[in-house]
């Protein structure tokens, strides 16, 4: 009896365990869509959607991104049309770092729908930029002077690169100004040395002595007693031989002349940021009339 309690037992337990697996492999799974399919209209063909200013700002950096030379988006928002296209057309070419390296131009019309607007960009890249992808990536602005050195050294004409993060537009000026200064010093001839004269020319000329004898002038007294007697006050002072300087004071020895301020002239390199604000992302420097030495 009891090995027939313990077998039942043992079939309910395992009917519990299938029914509970075949309820997990029937829950459904749900799909997980990339994050940029938001933004594409479903019911409209190559047409992308935006709910505000910041998703049309990202839509538009998705279409330069991509080099896409125009892009429709169907903006479903109270706002005005045009305000709406042109404070996001705006933001994306001043203040972003691909749209402001990437675009020579953005432009825009729109249309008006039932309850959405629809606006069609037109996009002009710059023929001279390079790829983003393919350039070099800075972590500080001592990496930005290391590399403006080997770019000098090979003799390219242009250094882009690009800053991990965004850099204070200050200290990038002042890290590459401060380079040209570094290399327009090395540039200086190195000051003369002052040249030592010969012994003889320092030595004081003799003065010849004056042949006295047998000559008597007027300011010579022929009697010792009639030589004039010094003032009172002269007398009662000290020594007549003293003349009021202290003896233990020294002669003081002037300064060596400073050396002449270095006048540097401009920096004869271009330097272009993207974008040209408080911060950059990216940095792009003419080496047009500059070079090492």
């Amino acid at each position: 009896m009891k090995r027939k309690i313990r077998l039942l037992t043992a079939l309910l337990l395992g009917a519990a365990l299938l029914s509970g697996c075949s309820m997990l492999l029937e829950r459904s799974s749900s799909v997980v869509e990339p994050y940029t399919d938001r933004y594409w209209e479903s019911n409209a063909e190559d047409t992308l959607r935006a709910e505000n200013h910041q998703d049309l700002v990202n839509t538009l950096l998705l279409l330069v991104e991509e080099g896409a030379q125009e892009g429709a988006i169907r903006c479903y928002t109270e706002q005005n049309a045009y305000f709406l296209g042109y404070t996001a057309s705006q933001e994306v070419k001043r203040e972003t770092v691909e749209g402001a390296y990437l675009l020579e131009d953005l432009d825009f019309t729109y249309e008006l729908g039932d309850g959405y607007c629809t606006l069609f960009y037109q996009m002009t890249y710059r023929e001279d930029a390079e790829s983003l992808d393919g350039l070099m990536r800075l972590s500080d602005c001592q990496s930005l002077v290391d590399l403006l050195r080997v770019a000098l050294r090979e003799g390219h004409p242009k250094l882009t690169a690009r800053f991990v993060y965004k850099t204070p537009r200050e200290e990038i000026l002042a890290a590459v100004e401060g380079l040209w200064q570094e290399l327009y010093r090395e540039s200086l001839p190195p000051p003369a040395e002052p040249v030592d004269a010969p012994l003889e020319d320092l030595a004081p000329e003799e003065d010849a002595a004056p042949d006295l004898e047998g000559q008597e002038t007027a300011d010579t007294p022929a009697d010792p007693a009639e030589e004039p007697q010094p003032p009172a006050d002269a007398a009662d002072s000290g020594d007549s031989g003293q003349t009021g300087e202290d003896p233990g004071q020294t002669e003081e020895i002037p300064d060596p002349p400073a050396e002449p301020e270095i006048q540097y002239p401009p920096c004869p390199w271009t330097i272009n940021l993207y974008p040209n604000r408080g911060t950059a992302g990216i940095v792009e420097i003419l080496l047009n009339n500059g070079g090492e030495g």
